[in-house]
């Protein structure tokens, strides 16, 4: 049998994992995790200003800060079984398989939860939500332009954000709307991971927003292709925050019921906004 027929034979065709580098481009908090808990505290009251003050002493007051605990959210994986004959009789190791999809699955979710969690839900002074500008493309949506990106730009170095600190997420829609609108600008952009200083990225796990008027959709919510578009996330990456904590497997080997092995994962994990500034969202509305 030839070596090319022998290797197909021995190959499982796992599905495709998305991109999830954006992550990175945020505050890691994982070394304030304790027992799956960030531990943290909201300062107490400010001292009060005296102006041309002529008694003395001064009284002094202790400042009472507020602890503060930020339990991490917990995602589970639902249970794969392998029996002993499915792993003896396939020609690949279909354990070491279900491990990767397992790990997978949870890297897609968290950094979903992320994504999701780091738009801004409307359009807001210090969280704008911006309407797609372009003409309707084949997808039957308003196409992203660079112009929309550049407004967007200005409006953050406006308040004196970083552009270093800039990080743009497109969506596959939005990221062949600007491929449609000017090439070269696009192979540049490519090139260098970056649009105008901003550090560019595409991602399939972006959060979607109605359509009409551009509100966010819940995490996990049924999405309605007739009146809801994925959104392109802006944020600045001194604003946002993750925290990993433990990553539990739980398995139970050689069941008698199963006649094969039981296999779950989970994953502690959180993704917020610091402040509540600093993050933008395209939408493209339909026609």
């Amino acid at each position: 049998m030839p070596i090319e027929k022998q290797a197909w034979i021995a190959m499982i065709k796992e599905g495709f994992v998305p991109d999830t580098s954006f992550l990175a481009r945020s505050v890691d908090m994982s070394e304030f995790v304790e027992y799956d808990k960030i531990n943290l505290a909201e300062a107490g009251v400010d001292p009060e200003v005296l102006v041309d003050n002529a008694s003395f002493p001064i009284e002094s007051a202790q400042r009472a800060d507020i602890p503060l605990e930020l339990p991490l959210h917990t995602f589970d994986t639902k249970n794969t079984t392998v029996r002993a004959i499915e792993e003896k009789e396939s020609s690949y190791k279909k354990m070491e398989s279900v491990i990767r999809g397992h790990k997978n699955a949870l890297l897609k979710k968290t950094a979903a939860f992320a994504a999701g969690n780091w738009s801004p839900q409307k359009n807001a002074d210090l969280t704008p939500v911006r309407a797609a500008t372009g003409a309707v493309n084949p997808s039957g949506q308003k196409a992203l332009t660079f112009t929309d990106i550049l407004q967007l730009r200005n409006w953050f170095t406006g308040r004196d954000v970083p552009v270093d600190s800039l990080v743009l997420v497109l969506n596959a829609i939005h990221e062949a709307d600007l491929m449609a609108e000017d090439m070269k600008l696009y192979k540049e952009m490519i090139g260098s991971g970056k649009i105008w200083g901003i550090s560019y990225y595409t991602s399939s796990v972006l959060p979607y927003y109605t359509a009409a008027d551009g509100t966010k959709k819940a995490f996990g919510a049924a999405v309605v292709p007739e009146t809801d578009t994925q959104g392109s996330l802006m944020y600045c990456d001194t604003e946002v925050m993750r925290a990993v904590g433990s990553t539990d497997v739980f398995a139970r080997y050689k069941d008698p019921a199963e006649r094969g092995d039981i296999l779950g994962y989970q994953q502690r994990f959180t993704a917020l906004s610091i402040r509540g500034k600093y993050a933008a969202a395209f939408y493209s509305a339909k026609e």
